[in-house]
């Protein structure tokens, strides 16, 4: 097959496999059922159903090739982007023919089988409740099995050629933070300078940019997720920015503040705490450390700071931004991902994770949240974003 719409080289794709494999080994079963758009393209390189009337499936088995099962719209595309040489198709609109997809169970010797699918943590189906339940009828002797720890467990180490594709979308949102800040002045509003950072980025090459932003008091208590508003940059407030953008499917998540004339001293005061819990938190990070343990980590610097009573009981943040739950989490196809930085997950890091580290305080002259994106390594942590996180004033 040609290579020119391919994702990745055919050995990236191979890798997934057999690691998907060994895990499927272990727990004893002898195939996945992959139909989630982000899970079917991570292991078959191909474009998963983007309107849920022509659902896309892949039969990853422990033994053999695997198998997509495509609408015949998308035969072609699938051709060009995907790895896997055993595509079937089907007319029909709205939901795969039952006989078909019998006939691939049986051919694959799976009509008995251990099948592991999309459903528990953090995943979802990509296929209508009802289709699945009719199918799991018509396959009696088969026992569909929870397959959602396995699943993140192989796309939560990151190759090196997705490393490549998130240092790219880091740098280019770096880039897109210097022109922003660099170019902005009071008077312009959040929209303005929302619109310099995702213009940038295009520019750049990255795809499916998003910004969030928050500068006015007034919007400090509005929400956690503030959409870039028409208030017009004044001296005093504090401009936060957090953006993203993917490259080649992989993404970056980090924000970054500009003081709108000088900071005031506790403006000053409250950066540097929350800066410098975060960079310690960031210093932490490596192999075998828990997830949980980074957020400990965080609670217990800003009591050492004082600042317990302003972020309340729970991961290290503010009462408001709280509600968040974590103060960091895994980042890759999806922007918010497993495992997550929160007293909650025990999950140990293992090099090739991909996590932010974002503690956050929000008051009402400020929102301070400065995050990184890190690749944990053998050696330690590897920032990816290179934005500098030193408090940028604009006069």
């Amino acid at each position: 097959m040609s290579s020119e719409y391919k994702r990745f080289p055919k050995a990236e794709y191979e890798n997934r496999w057999e690691r998907a494999r060994e895990k499927m080994a272990a727990e004893g079963l002898d195939a996945l059922f992959i139909t989630e758009a982000g899970n079917f393209t991570y292991f078959s390189g191909g474009h998963g159903d983007f309107s849920f009337s022509r659902p896309t499936i892949m039969m990853l088995p422990q033994k053999g090739n695997p198998v997509l099962i495509v609408h015949d719209f998308f035969e072609h595309s699938q051709q060009r982007e995907s790895w896997v040489d055993d595509i079937r198709t089907y007319a029909s609109f709205g939901a795969i023919p039952s006989d078909m997809l019998k006939a691939t169970w049986g051919e694959l010797g799976l009509n008995t089988g251990r099948i592991g699918a999309e459903l528990g943590n953090e995943q979802r189906l990509g296929l209508p409740y009802n289709d699945f339940v009719r199918m799991t009828k018509e396959l009696p002797g088969a026992d569909f099995i929870d397959a959602s720890d396995l699943l993140w467990g192989v796309r939560m180490v990151k190759s090196e050629a997705e490393v490549e594709c998130m240092r790219k979308a880091c740098a280019i949102s770096s880039q897109a933070f210097e022109k922003c800040f660099h170019s902005v002045k009071p008077g312009m509003t959040e929209k303005d300078a929302a619109t310099l950072v995702y213009d940038t980025a295009v520019e750049l090459g990255g795809a499916a940019v998003w910004t969030l932003s928050n500068s006015g008091p007034y919007n400090y208590e509005s929400g956690f997720l503030p959409n870039p508003s028409e208030h017009a940059l004044e001296a005093g407030n504090l401009l936060w920015i957090d953006t993203g953008c993917k490259v080649n499917g992989y993404s970056s998540d980090f924000s970054r503040i500009a003081a709108i004339g000088e900071p005031s001293a506790e403006q000053k005061k409250m950066y540097d705490t929350v800066n410098g819990i975060s960079n310690t938190a960031v210093a932490a990070i490596r192999p075998g450390t828990k997830a949980s343990d980074l957020s400990r980590l965080c609670n217990q610097k800003f009591e050492q700071a004082g600042l317990k009573d302003f972020w309340g009981e729970g991961d290290c943040s503010s009462v408001q931004s709280n509600q968040a739950g974590r103060v960091g989490h895994g980042i890759g196809m999806a922007t918010t991902e497993p495992p997550h930085i929160a007293l909650f997950d025990d999950t140990e890091l293992k090099a090739g994770m991909v996590v932010t580290i974002e503690p956050t305080v929000v008051t009402h002259y400020g929102h301070f949240n400065i995050e990184s994106n890190v690749l944990v390594t053998e050696d330690g942590p590897e920032v990816l974003s290179t934005a500098t996180t030193e408090l940028v004033v604009i006069a």
